[in-house]
């Protein structure tokens, strides 16, 4: 039946979770095959371990897909004319017919689901498979009557009853490694942070890539992965080393491509794919090692630098930093193994994912799904003998009660939390359900941030539709706005027309002392928090953020759609 070796290896397992074949049946045909593992199926066949029906059945169920008993007379005219001969004989696809503007077509092999965009591109219609047994399949395969439509259709006559016959075109496989190897390189030479896959409605695709913290579509990558979505897909899920054919589930996976635009250094990808309406979306991450900078490069003023420093050269205790998705966490948290990875220090991590390889750190990959959470890695790591410890990320009772524990026991723990800013993570850790005594005893530093687009400074010119009334509602005072100038930028070749041209990391860095450990124990409120936090020198991120705008870094527009104001 000239099965490919993944197409058969793939039905025999499926007969195999379904129950229809048994374990021991399967490893005895497979090691019988040995290498060649396209004769899988024929051998199953041959020894009536299973039989055509129970492959429709099993193929059926996994895909989705309804069964059908093939006749040459049910095949309708517009079925005939609907697709060239050649490639419904090579493929082993026919053309049912068509209704309601849906091609209905039957298969023998799943593996041919992957044709569906190319078919759908060609017929402009929706399509709908069904599936029969292989022997079915060939024998209305083997009928003349596809000879006579290839002659009615050389002739110019068309068939009898149908629409005229497009034109043919050429419907062999586009070389869909070169699409997505495109849309790497693309993306890698663009600054592109993530990239994202998915389809609509009538097969409408689009390429998307996050370039300074926001969404564009590739128009040209768009319309080369509309007419081969599933193959690219596919392609990607190969490369992620995910299951090709569980397309209802979510997927993740991780892919190392090598950055044409910066010497072949290796990027490292993470690949998730989720189950749509319309076809699975695939979301990249874009990891350059390239990515890890010192912490003088990150954008922390001077003087909060200068604390968090301090804080993270300390024997022991907890540094956090918080801030939401795509805000630069990881960044700061690296940048901080970064100084301090040094021999005479053991360091220890606990990622979900890894993101960055250190040399000289241990890391590890956490996984929920075989019992190795944040929780349990932590255990193990206080009977490894750390100086400092990573958790990606606190996210329950048991991981922050540990890193607590963690922190007050000799170590340096550093961490990440989902809040608005730097007071909020204490409310946030007491409302976890951690005694305010242990917080106050664990805390060195909270560090907030967000990433703000740049204004590109090629571009550069003065914004003069901002008004005084709305620089004073975010905080500048009346004398200070009279002589105030704020910029934007005009859009240029350098910036792609945006007028932005980088991302300014905004940080606030709260540091705990004796005054404010006892307002934790005490169970100040965030305002009171705050207000001795300020004696001491602290300044919000809409501080910072007001002092990028008075030195042109950032424009007003930036400062609204990335900071909240800190309560007065």
């Amino acid at each position: 039946m000239n099965l490919s070796a993944a197409s058969s290896e793939k039905i025999a397992n499926l007969l195999k979770t379904s129950g229809v074949l048994t374990a021991d049946r399967f490893t005895k045909i497979a090691t019988q095959c040995g290498a060649n593992k396209e004769k899988i199926v024929d051998e199953l066949l041959k020894k009536k371990f299973v039989s055509e029906q129970d492959i429709v059945k099993v193929v059926a169920k996994a895909y989705n897909l309804k069964t059908i008993d093939l006749k040459i007379g049910s095949i309708k005219p517009d079925g005939l004319s609907a697709l060239p001969v050649d490639f419904i004989r090579k493929e082993k696809i026919v053309p049912i017919g068509v209704e309601a503007n849906q091609l209905k077509l039957a298969i023998a092999d799943p593996a041919k689901l992957i044709q569906l965009a190319k078919i759908k591109n060609f017929a402009k219609k929706n399509v709908n498979f069904s599936v029969t047994t292989f022997t079915n399949l060939e024998k209305v395969l083997a009928d003349k009557v596809w000879d006579a439509q290839k002659a009615k259709a050389k002739n110019g006559k068309g068939v009898p009853g149908a629409t005229k016959p497009k034109k043919p075109i050429n419907l062999a496989p586009m070389n869909v490694v070169e699409v997505v190897d495109k849309i790497f390189q693309d993306s890698l030479a663009g600054g592109t942070s993530d990239i994202h896959i998915e389809q609509f409605k009538d097969g409408f695709a689009q390429v998307r890539f996050r370039e300074d913290g926001i969404m564009k579509v590739h128009e040209e990558l768009s319309s080369r992965v509309k007419t081969n979505y599933i193959a690219v897909v596919t392609r990607l899920k190969i490369m992620a080393g995910c299951d090709i054919s569980e397309n209802r589930l979510p997927q993740d996976g991780a892919i190392t491509v090598k950055d044409r635009s910066n010497n072949n250094v290796d990027c490292d990808v993470r690949f998730n794919v989720v189950p749509t309406k319309f076809g699975e979306r695939v979301c990249m991450r874009l990891l350059r090692g390239t990515n890890i900078m010192a912490l003088d490069q990150i954008g922390i003023p001077d003087r909060e630098l200068k604390v968090f420093i301090k804080s993270i050269e300390a024997p022991q205790g907890m540094v956090l930093v918080t801030g939401p998705t795509g805000s630069g966490k990881t960044t700061t948290l690296y940048a901080a193994l970064a100084h301090l990875n040094k021999p005479e220090k053991n360091i220890l991590t606990a990622e979900d994912p890894v993101e960055y390889t250190l040399p000289g750190i241990g890391q590890i990959q956490a996984n929920e799904g075989i019992g190795l959470s944040f929780a349990n890695i932590l255990k193990a790591f206080l009977r490894q003998d750390p100086e400092v410890i990573l958790v990606g990320e606190i996210r329950d009772k048991s991981t922050v009660d540990i890193a607590i524990k963690a922190a007050i026991t000799g170590h340096l723990l550093l961490s990440t939390l989902h809040t608005n800013d730097a007071i909020q993570t204490i409310v946030r850790m007491t409302n976890m359900g951690v005694p305010a005594f242990m917080i106050a005893g664990a805390l060195n530093t909270i560090v907030a941030q967000r990433l703000a687009r740049k204004i590109c400074q090629k571009c550069k010119v003065e914004d003069t539709s901002i008004t005084p009334e709305q620089l004073k509602e975010i905080g500048f005072n009346v004398t200070e706005v009279e002589s105030l100038k704020i910029y934007k930028g005009a859009g240029c070749e350098a910036c792609k027309n945006t007028g932005y041209k980088g991302r300014q990391g905004i940080y606030e860095v709260l540091e705990s002392n004796t005054e404010f450990a006892n307002g934790i124990i005490a169970n100040l409120r965030a305002p009171e928090l705050l207000e001795i936090a300020r004696k001491n020198g602290f300044r919000t991120m809409d501080q910072i953020a007001r002092d990028h705008m008075r030195n042109g870094i950032i424009t007003y527009a930036e400062f609204v759609r990335n900071i909240t104001l800190a309560e007065t």
